[in-house]
């Protein structure tokens, strides 16, 4: 499947589901495709034709955008290396779930979770080992018993019923039609995420790495109205930040003189900006005409406010 194709089914079953999508973010590189909302659950989603073609800097920029407000990333694809991926399944890759078009479908749609998370040279799901050790008890097994009859060793049934370890789909199967009772726990791709500590940091970032002057410019400016201010990387917006004692973040759009595509930029700003349920601010170095949905100011009206009062008053 193409990636424009994954795209606009992953924005029709969003919508179909009751989300607001934001516009699509092509204006420039963008670590996401569009954000949804559905009441408190907020996601970016970003498409790709192969999962192979998913970065360790996708992945990290996903996230750290994700991590500025407090939702959740996802990928989706339908292919790898030229093989379909299963449908009921999620994959991971760099710390972000991964799911096929259908998969999503079922999950937004239908309320089907998966059940089966791909790992490395397999499969595998997770099961209730509470629910194991009762029926177990109930029937009068053994650990060795059971395990017997299961063919799995001992240390791995025990594993499962502790929760310590995750089974094979085929030993999961064999562990219900012995015991009678479904064990297999669903996956909630918005509940949890497969982070580790492999993967890398994902804090967002703040002005002293960043390499566009104006922009650290900007960004120090309104650290010193004490607003806490993430630089994001790859997205419409060029920073986020937090107004302490106020109801409400600001995403941000920076414009140097000679930026192109300013108007598309502008327009999935705004757009981001009611999904993420923020306030939209554009610092430009020169004037720009916007829509009313947006507060501009130049740099040097930037510097000529006083304090946080003066700038949340013009949001």
């Amino acid at each position: 499947m193409k990636r424009s194709e994954a795209l606009r089914n992953a924005e029709a079953a969003l919508h179909q589901a009751g989300f607001q999508v934001s516009r699509r973010c092509a204006a420039r590189d963008s670590c996401f495709d569009f954000a949804a909302r559905k009441e408190e659950r907020l996601i970016f989603v970003k498409a790709f034709s192969d999962i192979r073609e998913v970065s360790r800097c996708d992945a990290s920029d996903i996230r750290m955008v994700s991590k500025c407000f407090s939702s959740f990333s996802l990928f989706v694809s339908d292919e790898r290396e030229g093989e379909i991926l299963r449908d009921d399944t999620v994959y991971s890759r760099y710390g972000v779930y991964i799911v096929t078009s259908r998969t999503l479908e079922d999950i937004v749609l239908r309320g089907a979770l998966p059940l089966v998370k791909a790992i490395p040279g397999g499969y595998s799901v997770k099961i209730d080992g509470g629910k194991i050790r009762a029926r177990r008890h109930e029937l009068g097994l053994s650990i060795g018993k059971l395990a017997e009859m299961v063919g799995v060793s001992r240390r791995s049934l025990y594993g499962y019923e502790r929760n310590m370890a995750r089974a094979s789909v085929s030993a999961a199967y064999r562990l219900e039609e012995v015991l009678g009772v479904p064990l297999v726990k669903t996956i909630d791709i918005f509940d949890a995420s497969p982070m580790t500590s492999a993967v890398g940091s994902s804090s967002p970032s703040g002005c002293g790495n960043i390499r566009n002057r104006f922009l650290r410019s900007v960004l120090s400016k309104l650290a010193k109205f004490e607003l806490n201010v993430s630089a994001v990387s790859r997205a419409p917006f060029d920073f986020a930040a937090d107004c302490p004692h106020a109801e409400f973040k600001i995403v941000g759009g920076v414009f140097g003189k000679k930026e192109r595509r300013v108007g598309e930029r502008v327009e999935e700003i705004i757009s981001l900006s009611g999904i993420v349920e923020a306030k939209p601010l554009l610092v430009g170095k020169q004037g720009m005409t916007t829509s009313g949905d947006a507060a501009f100011l130049s740099y040097d009206e930037l510097n000529r406010i006083a304090n946080r009062k003066e700038l949340t008053a013009l949001l």
